[in-house]
């Protein structure tokens, strides 16, 4: 029905424009700004990993650092021996290793003569019988010497005021002087610490290690007569099971897992003390020239 146009009171209604932001619902812009949020904490979290993730990179080398190394993560190249053992020569009365020297690399009389004593034990380990003239000729250069320090104690207390005493009287050559004397007992003892060198080195030929240490030392002063008893004495050596079992302080102790290493051990101590004070006395008898090629 069309209204009059001539009636003032009659209006035409018509569509009003669509307003160009009336197309989103006010329920369609809650849901666009909780979008928006949403991606915007995601972003956030995002960032949030990454600055953790690079902190903990940047934290985990020095904690491991830190971290104490694991016991039983440590690599030992032998294994731990549980028994221990005592051998010869850490239960010796008296050691060249436990004596002090003087300031002037003096050594000490009677510690020495003590020390010479506790070795003889180990001639007798190596055969009683057949050792007994080297045994014999040790004992006796040792007890020339402790005579002599018994003649002075205080004028004496080392070897080398007895050498330099006797050089100073002209009687340093004489036979059976206390410097004589000395000078055998050196050799008996360079023997011996060359016999016990080889042990140590691994040497398990008793007679072989004997036999070897002689030729270095007391067989260019032996005549034909002494190096006939030697060689007896040499082919009469023990096995090496036998001559071990005579070092161990108690019977089987030579069976353990421990023993090779206490041997090493103990002699490690032992001989470098030897070789040491024998060392001195080379060259206090090459100083004063001393040494003598005679053989007996």
């Amino acid at each position: 029905t069309q209204e009059d146009p001539g009636d003032p009171h009659t209006h035409v209604v018509q569509d009003a424009p669509e307003s160009k932001h009336s197309g989103t619902s006010a329920g369609e812009a809650d849901e666009n700004q909780s979008d928006q949020e949403q991606k915007h904490k995601t972003v956030q979290s995002q960032e949030e990993e990454h600055c953790a993730d690079a902190v903990q990179q940047h934290q985990e080398p020095k904690a491991a650092a830190d971290q104490p190394e694991c016991e039983t993560c440590t690599d030992s190249s032998e294994p731990e021996d549980t028994e221990h053992v005592e051998t010869f020569f850490s239960t010796m009365s008296h050691r060249f290793s436990d004596m002090r020297l003087d300031d002037d690399s003096g050594i000490p009389t009677q510690e020495f003569l003590d020390s010479c004593y506790a070795i003889v034990p180990l001639l007798d380990k190596l055969g009683s019988t057949v050792f007994a003239p080297v045994k014999m000729d040790f004992v006796g250069n040792i007890k020339k010497i402790h005579q002599k320090l018994l003649s002075d104690p205080d004028g004496f207390p080392t070897l080398q005021s007895i050498v330099l005493h006797e050089v100073q009287n002209g009687v340093a050559l004489v036979r059976n002087s206390a410097t004589e004397a000395l000078l055998w007992l050196r050799r008996g003892l360079k023997f011996l610490k060359e016999f016990l060198a080889e042990v140590n080195a691994g040497q398990q030929d008793i007679q072989g290690a004997l036999n070897n240490a002689y030729g270095k030392t007391l067989r260019q002063y032996h005549g034909w007569v002494v190096r006939g008893v030697f060689a007896l004495a040499l082919r009469a050596a023990p096995s090496y099971q036998s001559f071990s079992a005579a070092l161990v302080s108690i019977e089987g102790d030579e069976l353990k897992r421990g023993f090779t290493r206490a041997m090493h051990r103990d002699l490690g101590v032992y001989l470098p003390a030897m070789e040491q004070q024998l060392a001195i006395l080379d060259h206090l008898y090459e100083e004063y020239n001393l040494e003598s090629d005679e053989v007996v």
